[in-house]
Parts: C-alpha cells; structure tokens; sequence
C-alpha cells in the first residue's frame, strides 16, 4: 500500500473520521477528553470506528469522602455515550510529571495492543503539568503512521489555542454536551464547567469553520 501523504503543518480541513480504522483519545483525567474531542469520538463512532479512550489518573483525591471511583464512575458512564472503550489507570492526580516514565509505559502498551491510526491528545502548549506530561509523551510514544490531533481542555486559566484543523459537529452536539452532563461532580464545583460554556465554544469554532457547531484541533502530524 502506497504511503499516505503527510499534511502540511498549518493545514485546514474538515476532518474525515471515516477514513481512519481505530481512534484513541488520549487524557490526564476523567473529562479532558470529553471536553476535547467528545463530539468527534461520537462521529466515529457513528461511522463505524473502533474508538478508544484512555485516561491517565482516576482523581480520587478529588472525590468526596466515601467515593473514591466517583469521577471514574462519571467517565465509564460519558463512555456509554460516546461509544467509546474505557481504559482506566491509577496515577495520582497533579503528580504525572512525576510519573513521566509510568505515562511512557502506559502508552507504549497501548500502542501496541491497539495500533491506532489516529490519536487526540491535549495541547503540548496546556499549561496544566498532567495535561502537557500526556502530550509530551504521547509524541514521543506514537511515531509510526498515526494523525495525533491535539486538543483544547476548557477551563479556568486555559492557554490560548488556535485551531488548525476543525470537526463539523453539529449533528453530534447533544451527544456531546449529554456524555459532559455525565460529570455531575464537576458541574457543581466548576464555573467553566457548563453547558453554556461548552455550546458557545463549540459555536465559536463553528463560526471559524463555516458550519454551526465544531471542534478545533491543531496538527501535530496527519496522514489520511
């Protein structure tokens, strides 16, 4: 088979999901991904792709006294709706640059059980030490034949992001805003953490793309 040509870096284009075989959505914890790339990952989904998420550290210390899986429960149940597999794992939150090599070992596995062709990962520019730790691994991990998307994490303090690369997801919007509601634990303590919030950034990136509702990514590498 003929080598897929590699996009050039600051290229724009609607994303065709279809095209790719199996998708891993890479996060530090239980909502960056959802948050990210939620609408695309129900997309492929719908398509027909093998999706897969995996998130790095459960946040216990972020549970309530006597809840200790409760963002992990939150995660599982955002799955239910985005059709995504769950891979789940136990680094403490806050602490993954400390735990840099464990990230490294996590993801070599997971390339090699999964060999994705396409992986979204956080922005290696997020500020949030677990949100660049996972980028920075990621790229150094997945260097075969894979797109790596990265994606934005809204939150307080967020870094800015310019999108080079944008997802039509209007057809998907409620999914995605439903697999968000999912994180009840968040919608409580988080001021950015809404569906106002989401819907107006998924308009924004809509509005620089030429449709009602998108995601924005920024390349790192892109075959097709």
């Amino acid at each position: 088979m003929p080598a897929r040509p590699r996009a050039p870096a600051n290229a724009t284009a609607k994303a065709n999901l279809r095209g790719y075989r199996r998708i891993l959505a890479l996060s530090a914890h239980p909502d960056d991904g959802e948050l990210g790339c939620g609408g695309s990952l129900v997309l492929a989904h719908k398509a027909g792709v093998e999706v897969h998420a995996a998130v790095m550290s459960r946040c216990e210390d972020e549970s309530p006294p006597g809840k200790p899986d409760l963002r992990m429960k939150e995660f599982l149940r955002a799955c239910d709706v985005t059709g995504a597999t769950p891979h789940t794992y136990a680094l403490p939150n806050r602490e993954l640059p400390e735990h840099r090599r464990d990230v490294m070992g996590i993801l070599e596995r997971l390339q090699e059980e999964l060999r994705p062709d396409l992986v979204f990962i956080p922005s290696l520019e997020d500020p949030h030490q677990d949100h660049s730790t996972v980028a920075m691994a990621a790229v150094r991990t997945f260097r075969r034949n894979e797109t790596i998307l990265q994606y934005e994490i809204l939150r307080y303090g967020s870094h800015s992001f310019t999108p080079s690369l944008f997802v039509d997801i209007t057809d998907v919007l409620e999914a995605k805003l439903a697999a968000l509601r999912c994180f009840e634990s968040q919608m409580k303590v988080r001021a950015y953490f809404d569906e106002e919030s989401f819907r107006s950034l998924a308009r924004t990136r809509g509005a620089q793309s030429g449709c009602p509702y998108a995601e924005g990514f920024v390349l790192y590498r892109m075959f097709w």
